[in-house]
């Protein structure tokens, strides 16, 4: 099982497609790290490859910014994408889900995409084919739609969003060819099943596709037409306006695009005739610097055990992974980062006093490792967890180390979000400088969805009802929540009615349960 806010998306990818990309493994090279403004890669290569793979997501970013009109935020370079690029087998034996090959994640230590990565298999494929390239970067799109484009957007367009951009080809000059056909959806499109428009775009009124790869399909397709054909210029930012505006994804498509049969009659027609040719996007006016890095050897071998236990192992299984990570950090009493990583996996197995020893101990070794500090803190309020109700020194020393993570990283997303949990969840007032924090954290991460449950229920019991609403609304239309229970869309009812201590009672259980242990 894969953590909350994780986006499997390709999982519906044909096997033969599945056995072409596990047919040719890549020789083991060493791990390095590559760290751009926009993403930090990890990835089992060599640095020369490892610094164009990194130049290249850059250049995928400067081109989704020029396509879209989004200025770069200096602020969310604090905060970059770590891309784990895995080969194939290594991938499967740290996701453990069968049948994906990649997926994001927004914790709050920072979004993350861990997916196959095998470039001697790309090489031998056309564009428009499952390339892994393809699919890191359709991954990376949902990330940038959901930290560019704060709002509400249906599925079918979230979707078709990562699929138009993900298709692209890398120019020498540095421009990239953008919007290639998604060839590996055509037997699902041309395989004789349909989906009309409107249960497309509204599938909870017209009944939900569950083929999700015709899903996928049908949604690049009407997003290639509307972005290309010059006949419907302007219609789909109409459609995107309204629902920004409060419309309902069915009023809003009505308004935009008119007559949903003639539309249906056109994308048939696209489908089957000419597609639009892509669109070139010139290269970035300055080049990336990209800085590159050796992973220490204690890193390289603890990645896989951290990584796998990082998102997610039944808790019958914790203990053996949490005993391999502290015999392998055993090995590099003297590597920080191993001693981090392997007090990580403890402390998710709840082997406490392991992980205590495990974080002194990189302390030691490096004495501003700010996730050192955070597990110190964490560790401090699970023994305030336990303690009698009046005794406050659990959550005092907790405090105290998550202000010092702050100062160790002034930019620090979750020291900000358990500073204030720290008062929240204890049943104390939060002072202002922990509600400041909390707010900076949702400037610095508008992908977190625990970022934005708690600054919404603050906010609501500040008398914020507006504030709070516009917090809830990405949740209530994110693609993968589960179809039939919308808390966030029934919190939000709530709010417009002014049934204020409903909404308020019914977000508290909701933080409770998106946050996770603490």
């Amino acid at each position: 099982m894969k953590g909350e806010g994780t986006l499997k998306t390709l999982g519906f990818w044909a096997a033969l497609a599945i056995a072409l990309l596990l047919g040719t493994a890549p020789a083991r090279a060493e791990w390095v790290e590559a760290r751009t403004h926009h993403f930090v890669l990890v990835t089992d290569s060599d640095k020369a490859a490892a610094r164009a793979f990194a130049a290249r997501l850059e250049q995928f970013d400067a081109a989704l910014r020029q396509l879209y009109g989004i200025a770069d935020i200096p602020d969310l370079h604090s905060r970059p994408v770590t891309i784990y690029a895995l080969a194939p087998e290594q991938f499967f034996k740290v996701c453990r889900c069968p049948g994906v090959l990649g997926y994001y994640s927004r914790p709050l230590t920072g979004p993350r995409i861990i997916a196959i990565s095998d470039p001697k298999a790309d090489r031998k494929l056309k564009l428009g084919d499952l390339h892994s390239q393809a699919l890191m970067l359709h991954e990376y799109s949902h990330h940038f739609m959901l930290t560019n484009f704060p709002g509400a957007y249906p599925y079918w367009y979230v979707e078709g969003f990562a699929e138009f951009n993900a298709n692209v080809d890398f120019q020498e000059d540095g421009s990239i060819v953008l919007g290639y056909p998604a060839n590996y959806r055509g037997s699902a499109l041309l395989g004789g099943s349909s989906l009309p428009l409107r249960r497309l775009i509204a599938p909870e009124q017209f009944g939900y596709g569950e083929n999700v790869n015709l899903n996928y399909g049908r949604a690049w397709l009407p997003t290639h037409y509307l972005m290309l054909r010059p006949q419907r210029a302007g219609q789909l930012d109409r459609y995107l306006a309204g629902i920004r505006a409060g419309q309902s994804s069915f009023t809003a498509a009505k308004e935009a695009f008119g007559d949903f049969a003639a539309l249906d009659d056109e994308l048939d027609a696209y489908m089957k005739g000419d597609l639009a040719p892509p669109l070139r996007i010139p290269a970035a006016a300055a080049a990336a610097e990209v800085r590159i890095r050796s992973l220490s050897a204690g890193e390289a071998d603890l990645l896989e055990l951290w990584l796998t236990m990082k998102d997610g192992i039944a808790k019958g299984y914790r203990k053996g992974f949490s005993l391999k990570a502290e015999r392998g950090a055993g090995k590099h009493p003297d590597d920080a980062a191993a001693q981090v990583m392997a007090a990580e996996v403890s402390f998710m197995a709840e082997r406490f006093a392991e992980a205590e020893a495990m974080a002194d101990r990189a302390l030691e070794l490096e004495p501003k490792s700010d996730r050192a500090m955070l597990l110190k803190g964490r560790l401090a309020v699970q023994k305030a967890l336990g303690a009698a109700p009046g005794d406050l020194a659990g959550w005092s020393a907790g405090r105290e180390w998550f202000v010092r993570a702050n100062r160790a990283n002034p930019q620090s997303v979750e020291a900000f979000y358990r500073y204030f949990g720290s008062y929240a969840w204890a049943g104390a007032k939060a002072p202002g400088g922990a509600i400041q924090g909390l707010m900076r954290a949702s400037v610095l991460a508008p992908e977190s969805e625990q970022v934005a449950v708690s600054l919404a229920l603050q906010k609501l019991r500040e008398g914020e009802g507006r504030a709070a609403r516009s917090l809830l609304i990405p949740l209530a239309s994110a693609p993968h929540r589960p179809r039939d229970d919308n808390v966030a869309q029934k919190i939000i009812d709530q709010i417009d009615a002014g049934e204020t201590k409903e909404a308020a009672a019914a977000l508290l259980l909701l933080e409770a349960k998106v946050r996770g242990p603490y």
